[in-house]
């Protein structure tokens, strides 16, 4: 089960897809507070802006949700370095120019600092004196950067990362404006439906029963995304602009489900279109999931807005919770919290 010392999520700017945080989804033993996830609203941001960070945090029941303490890591990571990012952001004792102080609660306010996109992106940081030139960040999968943060929840230490919308560094003019014509950044997916198989949707504001010893399918599902721009479908995409099309891109807004995107290829020194992978991340405080992560590729996410999983409620009756994190390929998340009671 968990540990009492410092534990690290996955960074997403590391990841090949979206990941399970390094958190045991059985909390069926669960006796202390335990982070479960984090995020940033909006969940990519440019230089020198705002977003909401936010932690989930799972508490055993009846019990006051407590603070998390947060941190901008403002250190770039050295060379010679394993892991995410800098490990001094992860010392409590950290300065304030090695980990800025965001503040406590489940939720802060985190700016982006004005040159992210050299300390953590795709531009040639800048040399400091008596050392050596530095290199770029290597993007992930996605081609995307990530701004790292971290969550501290007593002794326990959490990663998380805000993508960062920079511009292209070694593709040519013309991939440049293709790609800036083309990218919207990322919105966060949100889970539309969870429902038992074949019954009524869940509600996060009341409490369903279950028996005690039985088994419960659950399906989750998202928002499809539209497969091709067309302006009026109420979502600012690629080739669409405030110029061409008021009416979405006015106030910008994306597609809360699988979204399509560009990345650049450096090899074949081209823009090529891609579509976010989607995975949920399945938690409960009695008895276990099936499977701790269920979901799709970006290969397999055209295809369908749903994934599915089963509870074992376990044999002892009395109130449980379960939590289910949707991530996409591309950073970002958010998660609905339902419960239950368990009866003999």
């Amino acid at each position: 089960m968990q540990h009492h010392t410092v534990l690290l999520s996955c960074l997403l700017a590391i990841s090949a897809s979206a990941c399970v945080p390094d958190f045991d989804d059985d909390l069926s033993r669960l006796t202390e507070p335990r982070l479960l996830a984090l995020r940033s609203t909006p969940p990519e941001a440019k230089e020198n802006t705002s977003t909401e960070l936010e932690a989930l945090v799972a508490v055993p029941d009846g019990q006051t949700i407590p603070s998390v303490r947060f941190g901008l890591c403002l250190a770039r990571k050295p060379l010679t370095q394993l892991g995410p990012l800098n490990q001094d952001c992860l010392s409590p004792n950290a300065p304030d120019d090695v980990l800025q102080p965001l503040g406590a609660g489940t939720t802060v306010t985190a700016k982006l600092p004005e040159d992210a996109c050299r300390l953590f992106g795709p531009l040639r940081p800048t040399q400091e004196a008596g050392k050596p030139s530095g290199r770029p960040v290597d993007p992930d999968v996605t081609g995307g950067f990530y701004q790292p943060f971290v969550a501290r929840l007593g002794e326990a230490a959490a990663v998380g990362g805000i993508r960062i919308d920079c511009d292209l560094s070694s593709a040519g003019r013309d991939e440049s404006v293709q790609y800036r014509q083309q990218y919207r950044s990322n919105e966060n997916p949100v889970l539309l439906r969870v429902a038992p198989s074949g019954g009524d949707p869940l509600d996060e504001t009341a409490t369903a029963s279950v028996k005690a010893g039985t088994s419960l399918g659950l399906d989750a599902s998202w928002e499809a995304c539209p497969t091709q721009s067309s302006c009026g479908d109420g979502f600012c995409t690629a080739n669409e602009d405030p110029t061409s099309c008021a009416e979405d891109c006015t106030t910008p807004h994306g597609c809360t489900g699988s979204e399509r995107y560009v990345s650049y290829d450096p090899e074949k020194r081209t823009v090529v279109g891609r579509r976010e992978g989607i995975t949920v991340a399945w938690f409960a405080s009695r008895g276990h999931f099936h499977d701790e992560q269920t979901g799709l590729s970006e290969e397999e996410a055209a295809d369908t807005t749903e994934t599915h999983d089963t509870w074992s409620v376990g044999s002892e009756p009395g109130a449980a919770t379960i939590w289910l994190v949707i991530r996409d390929t591309r950073g970002g998340q958010s998660w609905k919290t339902f419960h239950f009671q368990v009866t003999p």
